[in-house]
Order: structure tokens, then C-alpha cells, then sequence
């Protein structure tokens, strides 16, 4: 049985690299099997707020962080900072390997959205393994499937507004207009955010 010790409050930034499976799918294995282990690593290095990794499944790194929240200002920082690791790496890759650029990333399928929430967990340890347990882990899973049509986007949760408590966090995500949605999913309701497109133009001048 749980104790409310073991109950902790946690954060997750998850990036989710969109257009993953038919690059998987129509991409020699050859290059994607150099490709994708690049591109994670990059974007595990990108991160400058001390996150844990919990996962990585293919197409999505599940960053999280228990204790004191970092400040609405760092976590902008380090969505854009995602965002141009992502196209830096591609545009890397444009250079350094124009031929299979051209062949498997030429049309812009690929990008990146990323996923902010706030909400309790419990950490269990499983053969030395951290493994997070709770509604909010799931809920967290679940936004990586959604009804925005943007390619490209920074989502928040209302869950996680709530917690900030910031009415207006407009000036720390400048590169595109806020918009408001939400899912609804079996058992677990109602989920409210608010999004902003990546301007990939505005991101990179700002």
C-alpha cells in the first residue's frame, strides 16, 4: 500500500519528434539506425534544467522533475532550446549528408512538439530502475496523441498553469500566437492546455 511519503509532486517536459514512424517505416535502416540514436542524444543534451530521464521510447524523451519547479523563464529556455537543437541537427545533417538528406528529410515530415505537465506520481524502484506510477504519467503519454493540427508546438497543461499560478505567460513564449484546446480520454476525463506553434523563424531570432 502506498504511504503519502512516497506521493511527490512532478513535472514533465516531454519532446516527441513528430512524422517518427513513416520516416521509420519508408527510411533505410542504415541511416535511421544512425540517425535517431543522434538526434536523442542531442536533445538529452540540450537539457539545462536538471532533468531526470525516465524514458526513451523511439520517438519521445519523458524528461520529469520532483521537488521545487523550475521558473516559467528556464522552462521556455529550454523548450526553444529543444526546438533549434532539433532543427540544428537536421540542417547538420543537410550538410554533412546531402544525398540521404534529400532522400529521407528533404520533405519536412519530421519535427518536434513538446509536451509540459504538472501532476503527482509515485516513484517506484523496479530492479534498480526508477519506473513513475500514476494518472499523471498516462495523462502525459496521452497528449503525445492530440487533436492540434500544427506540426510543431510547445504544450502546456492546465494542470500545470494552475501550479505556476501565472495568469499571462505570453512574454516568455514569444515565437507564436496561444491558443487554447483539450482531450478527453477514457477515465481520465477532461484534460484543458493551452499551446503555442513553433515559429521556427521567430524561434531562431528571438
Amino acid at each position: 500500500m502506498e504511504k503519502n511519503e512516497d506521493i511527490q509532486g512532478a513535472f514533465f517536459c516531454v519532446p516527441d519528434i513528430t512524422g517518427f514512424t513513416k520516416f521509420i517505416a519508408t527510411s533505410d535502416l542504415s541511416f535511421s539506425s544512425n540517425f535517431i540514436p543522434g538526434l536523442l542524444r542531442r536533445l538529452v543534451n540540450a537539457n539545462i534544467i536538471h532533468l531526470n530521464v525516465g524514458e526513451i521510447e523511439g520517438d519521445a524523451i519523458f524528461f520529469y522533475k520532483t521537488g521545487r519547479l523550475p521558473s516559467i523563464h528556464m522552462v521556455a529556455k529550454q523548450c526553444r532550446l529543444l526546438f533549434q537543437t532539433f532543427h540544428n541537427y537536421l540542417k547538420s545533417v543537410e550538410k554533412d549528408d546531402p544525398e540521404n538528406f534529400a532522400k529521407h528529410l528533404s520533405d519536412g515530415q519530421m519535427g518536434l512538439k513538446i509536451i509540459i505537465h504538472y501532476g503527482n506520481i509515485m516513484p517506484a524502484n523496479i530492479k534498480g530502475r526508477t519506473k513513475l506510477i500514476g494518472q499523471n504519467v498516462i495523462i502525459a503519454h496521452k497528449l503525445l496523441k492530440n487533436k492540434i493540427q500544427e506540426g510543431e508546438y510547445v504544450l502546456l497543461t492546465q494542470d500545470y498553469l494552475d501550479k505556476i499560478k501565472i495568469k499571462d505567460i505570453t512574454p516568455w513564449f514569444p515565437w507564436g500566437e496561444m491558443k487554447q484546446g483539450s482531450e478527453t480520454y477514457e477515465y481520465l476525463g477532461e484534460v484543458k492546455y493551452s499551446y503555442i506553434p513553433f515559429e521556427i523563424n521567430e524561434v531562431f531570432s528571438n
